[in-house]
């Protein structure tokens, strides 16, 4: 390791460290703010810690944290997380109109007082819905949903929950607007909507199938007991805002044709997304002015409220981002990705099956010691000095293992970390050791289904 590179390398690793440290320890603060109760998450604090250690001990000058942030040819951050929080943006829309929860409610009335049908009623649609919405919301929205109901049906939450948070992290990889690590790497590399999603459908089906008998399997004692108090689930009730539940699903029809053409048109992604999340605020304005207006009772009138939309958006994630970009930056910089990335070259050599096993599995495990964005953004350098096929096939390959990589431990993404918040919120007792050893018998056979399709579809 050449003079220089060392502090750098320790800071970005007491970066993670320190992310994973508020993670485990203090997970959010209370802030009170205008006699309002704010809950602020606190993994950002740590991801911050890197740029300003960079800058106060002189290893990486102001305007290169500035070029960091203005991104290059292949990364461009404004891009990726303008991309984020549109999708992001009307997928909360979705859930506060009711969307979510009417499906959950048919996907309850459906499995009746049968537990197998219930199990298997869920993971369907947890991961019809996180196709094409995105995981963290969709798990934000499901989990307290079957709390909830495994409350009043008597039966162990866990197998259920464990079956929507394997869903969700498994089959948001099919399409790169699923999870923010997708976006990196198509943006960093140029793939294509159709072509990204073309290549991943068989991996995330094979994956997602694994994932689903595994725990059935695991699971099957709790889950083949009778559900006691089973009731019928009104699920017309739950949309609270018709037009604006329309309004939310022709808008995402319109993003996800809108992203698959816009190669073809010769457009940028961010662009499309940007524009469809714009006119939706400027509805949402425009129809809480007009109730106001009217003198009617906004609740009733106006539709989901702008705060109440733009409150349940993951702004963390904005400062945690763009931190973590500061501080892979300067790992590149400083030449440790390309040494490293030339070592990953000549063990991959020009086999994209290779660039698969390694990259995939690098990834996977790589993430639940840095987290999986992070994790994306050294690997997004690392891979870079890959060339053609190969370098395509190892940029699928992290992509899977940033998805499913999250199935491990609970620190393998943000999902997780909200995930369990949320358990613990509602006095389901989830140990981290519990999860793991979930995640250690489930998911190495899950990414070695997806991983060795993928590398199968490179040989021809």
């Amino acid at each position: 390791m050449e003079k220089g590179q060392l502090p750098v390398v320790l800071i970005f690793l007491f970066s993670c460290l320190a992310i994973a440290a508020f993670i485990l320890r203090r997970p959010y603060l209370r802030v009170r703010l205008r006699r309002r109760r704010l809950r602020v998450d606190t993994y950002f604090i740590g991801a911050l810690l890197g740029p300003l250690l960079l800058l106060g001990l002189g290893l990486l000058p102001f305007p290169e944290i500035i070029e960091s942030l203005s991104g290059d040819g292949r990364i461009q951050p404004a891009g990726i997380l303008a991309l984020f929080f549109s999708m992001v943006f009307i997928s909360v829309f979705l859930d506060i109109t009711g969307v979510f929860e009417y499906c959950a409610r048919i996907a309850l009335n459906r499995a009746g007082g049968d537990g197998r049908k219930l199990f298997f009623s869920l993971y369907a649609t947890v991961s019809v819905l996180t196709i094409f919405t995105s995981n963290d919301i969709i798990i934000l929205t499901f989990t307290p949903l079957i709390c909830y109901f495994a409350r009043h049906a008597r039966v162990d939450p866990v197998p259920y929950l464990l079956a929507e948070f394997f869903a969700a992290n498994t089959w948001s990889m099919l399409l790169y607007v699923g999870n923010p690590t997708n976006i990196i790497l198509a943006g960093a590399f140029g793939l294509e909507f159709v072509e990204y999603a073309r290549w991943m459908l068989l991996p995330t089906i094979l994956a997602g199938a694994v994932n689903a008998l595994g725990l059935y399997l695991l699971f099957r004692k709790e889950i083949s007991r009778p559900l006691e108090r089973a009731r019928h689930y009104d699920a017309a009730q739950a949309v609270t805002d018709r037009p604006g539940a329309l309004l939310g699903l022709v808008l995402l029809m319109l993003v996800i044709l809108g992203l698959a053409l816009a190669p073809k048109l010769g457009l940028q992604m961010w662009p499309i997304a940007l524009a469809a999340a714009g006119g939706l605020l400027a509805i949402l304005i425009a129809r809480r002015s007009w109730a106001r207006l009217l003198g009617r009772d906004l609740k009733k009138s106006g539709g989901p409220g702008l705060r109440r939309t733009l409150g349940r958006l993951p702004w963390a994630i904005v400062p945690f981002a763009l931190s973590m970009f500061v501080t892979v930056g300067a790992l590149n910089r400083s030449g440790i990705t390309r040494t490293l990335g030339e070592a990953l070259a000549s063990g991959c050599g020009d086999s994209p099956a290779a660039a698969v096993a390694v990259c995939g599995t690098g990834s996977a495990f790589a993430a639940n010691l840095l987290n999986n964005i992070p994790m994306t953004l050294a690997f997004a350098g690392l891979i870079s000095s890959l060339r053609g096929a190969v370098l395509f096939a190892a940029a699928l390959a992290v992509a899977a293992g940033s998805n499913l990589g999250a199935n491990l431990t609970p620190l393998g993404a943000l999902a997780g970390i909200m995930w369990m918040s949320i358990l613990r919120q509602k006095g389901v007792r989830m140990s981290f050791g519990r999860f793991v050893k979930t995640g250690l018998l489930i998911t190495p056979a899950s990414l070695l289904a997806a991983l060795g399709l993928l590398a199968l579809q490179t040989l021809f």
